[in-house]
């Protein structure tokens, strides 16, 4: 059987099209390309052929606006933890339909009981098929009756939420978890960060701790599927005005005009 299937051997990347341009897909395909290395897994095509895999995979569904999700596996080996007995990787790519984005995504969430794994467990920069540590903690948090969960990482400092990456704002300086917090380095998460500093903001990636977020101005969550997501409570406690701030808006409409000028098309 497959290993994909038996162990959750494997990686993934998620990247979005927006009117036949498919966004960040060089970003995307780097970080593919990354956590295979990483994790020591043969991709059987080289980045340009799985890009043109992939493009002919949107072309072939017709969609404009979707979801594309290119997996590699492992393949099919013995049962047992041994690699390598798999001679040969499964690549899959799928492509599904989305629509444009309701105008209120704000949410409320809590923080996780779980944490997120250091990068002595597990590494974090590597985007694989193991999420069940960020599905129990939303599965939590929906059983708590709020949106979503934010995980902290194993020293007790902020890291990120089940696909998304969060930022706080205080006094017009944004705040995000470094690298050292057990995060994946999201590739909106960067876009946003080059869109603050273009705009004279102070941008500050560091430890952050849970307190932070009970005196933030404004919170908010970026993501490929979530975009950017304000963050209105924590915990049961209001962030803010609690409703979306200004400047969570304000970039929310640069991230809007970024995407328009950027990406690759499908259909020329």
């Amino acid at each position: 059987m497959d290993h994909g299937f038996l162990y959750g051997d494997g990686i993934f990347e998620a990247f979005r099209a927006y009117k036949g341009r498919i966004f960040q897909f060089d970003a995307h395909m780097n970080r593919l390309y990354d956590s295979a290395k990483i994790i020591g897994l043969n991709i059987p095509l080289s980045q340009e052929e799985f890009k043109k895999v992939i493009i002919e995979t949107v072309r072939k569904s017709g969609y404009q606006d979707c979801y594309i999700r290119p997996q590699v596996t492992r393949g099919i080996g013995l049962l047992g933890c041994d690699p390598g007995s798999c001679k040969e990787s499964t690549v899959v790519v799928y492509v599904v339909p989305l629509p444009g984005m309701k105008k209120d995504r704000s949410i409320r969430i809590v923080i996780s009981s779980y944490r997120r794994p250091s990068a002595c467990i597990l590494p974090g920069s590597s985007k694989m098929t193991q999420y069940i540590n960020l599905i129990l903690a939303r599965m939590e948090a929906k059983a708590s009756g709020v949106d979503d969960a934010l995980l902290l990482d194993t020293r007790g400092f902020l890291s990120e939420g089940p696909g998304w990456n969060v930022f706080l704002v205080k006094d017009r300086t944004v705040i995000t978890p470094s690298i050292a917090s057990s995060i994946l380095v999201g590739i909106t998460r960067n876009v946003i960060i080059r869109l603050f500093k273009e705009s004279n903001y102070a941008v500050e990636e560091r430890d952050v701790v849970v307190s932070e977020l009970y005196t933030a101005d404004e919170i908010f969550g970026t993501g490929t599927g979530t975009e950017i997501t304000p963050v209105i409570e924590v915990n049961g406690r209001k962030i803010g005005e609690g409703k979306p701030g200004p400047v969570t808006n304000e970039m929310d409409e640069k991230f809007r005009e970024f995407k328009k000028g950027n990406g690759t098309p499908v259909y020329e």
